[in-house]
């Protein structure tokens, strides 16, 4: 059995590259809910926020293999720009662009979150108004007058 040496480095720069592609598509997944919110298809939040917990799963997991990996290259508690003092000048050309692209990732991430949170909260908002003035939502994403709790009822067994 052939035994080979792992790279912290090289493993380093994986995990920088996975967590920026985990980041692409969390944000692309933060982009269908405010789309499907925007336009008040509310039956696709469920599906969005599935396939975000599991994104966010796999960014736990790669944000620990990252501080690991951090501790055993001695940039045990660095920020990315520690991190470029601190490596090596090969270090510093293999990382910069790396770190550079993760970080606008980043930038695109909160964007898009601020975005669907935004347009969430302003649903959730009608959505408490309308009960309290007795419409609500059916099924096809309508505004129903009916009474709130008729309308569940309705919708629910009918």
């Amino acid at each position: 059995m052939n035994q080979t040496t792992h790279d912290p480095f090289e493993e380093y720069t994986a995990v920088i590259q996975s967590l920026t592609t985990v980041a692409k598509d969390i944000a692309r997944v933060e982009q269908i809910k405010t789309a499907a919110a925007t336009e008040k298809k509310h039956e696709l939040l469920d599906d969005c926020i599935q396939e975000e917990q599991a994104h966010l799963l796999k960014l736990r997991g790669l944000e620990q293999r990252r501080m690991k990996l951090q501790d055993a290259l001695g940039w045990n508690s660095f920020t990315l720009h520690q991190i470029l003092d601190a490596a090596l000048p090969e270090q510093q050309e293999a990382l910069t662009p790396l770190f550079g692209k993760l970080e606008r990732q980043l930038e695109q991430l909160q964007q898009a979150r601020e975005a669907s949170e935004q347009i969430i909260k302003v649903r959730l908002h009608e959505l408490e108004i309308f009960t309290r003035q007795g419409a609500s939502y059916d099924n096809a994403g309508n505004i129903s007058h009916t009474g709130a709790s008729q309308a569940r009822i309705r919708s629910k067994y009918v």
